[in-house]
């Protein structure tokens, strides 16, 4: 059954999130970009809560920014995630070159060698020609050649227009398949709504993410615990 991930900016959301029924909960800042990195404290709060709570098999991820071209800061933050626990660390490859992303790969990848519970998670964007970025497909290749775990699709620009407004659902499909074959996990977000959940499934995607969709108030506002248990339903009832 595919997972469902809810990114929240402040531990306040983490209850919303929990009893929603969310699979991974995904720490980010969304004021600072699509895959804004969230304070440390954020971070470590909210694990330190799930661990609190006790529950079984939620997972976290947390976003490493989005990154334009190879830094050793990324080794650093890498090793903080990592150290703390975190299941998923991501990366939006927002560089302009294949060699460039290997490099931003090569760094992150070095470091969670040493975490075997931690994943890496390399980004790349639907809007990459806004980005000025390398084109998701060319993101499964990276991740291959550097051994990431997970690739996801997201949106650069956060303007309420979806992944499926700017690839089709041919070249998802193929990121999927493409993703599958080189032993990685495919996500799918990007300002998706609510009915997308059904295109990600069928589409053979393992995680689909949210948002702005999750919260009331839209990307910047709350979590909203009935919208994310609305989602879950969604996935459970297409999986009955």
């Amino acid at each position: 059954m595919i997972k469902l991930l809810i990114s929240i900016k402040h531990p306040s959301e983490l209850d919303s999130v929990i009893r929603g029924g969310a699979d991974i909960v995904d720490v980010k800042d969304p004021s600072r970009g699509s895959l804004g990195l969230p304070d440390y404290s954020v971070l470590r709060e909210v694990l330190g809560r799930i661990r609190g709570m006790g529950i079984a098999g939620v997972e976290v991820s947390s976003a490493g920014g989005d990154v334009e071209g190879v830094d050793p800061y990324m080794e650093y933050v890498a090793y903080a995630a990592a150290t703390l626990g975190v299941s998923y660390f991501k990366i939006g490859l927002a560089v302009r070159s294949v060699e460039d992303a290997r490099g931003v790969g090569l760094r992150v990848s070095g470091v969670l060698e040493s975490f075997s519970g931690t994943k890496l998670v390399l980004v790349g964007y639907a809007d990459f020609s806004r980005a000025g970025a390398i084109e998701p497909l060319k993101v499964v290749e990276v991740a291959r050649d550097v051994g990431a775990d997970v690739v996801m699709i997201d949106t650069y620009v956060k303007d309420g227009r979806t992944t499926f407004d700017f690839l089709p659902r041919s070249y998802l499909e193929s990121f999927a398949k493409e993703a599958h074959g080189n032993n990685l996990l495919a996500a799918l977000a990007g300002s998706l709504k609510r009915q997308h959940i059904l295109d990600a499934i069928e589409l053979g995607f393992d995680v689909v993410g949210f948002r702005g969709a999750a919260c009331t108030g839209g990307r910047g506002g709350v979590v909203s615990e009935k919208l994310v248990s609305e989602m879950k339903e969604t996935i459970r009832n297409y999986a009955r």
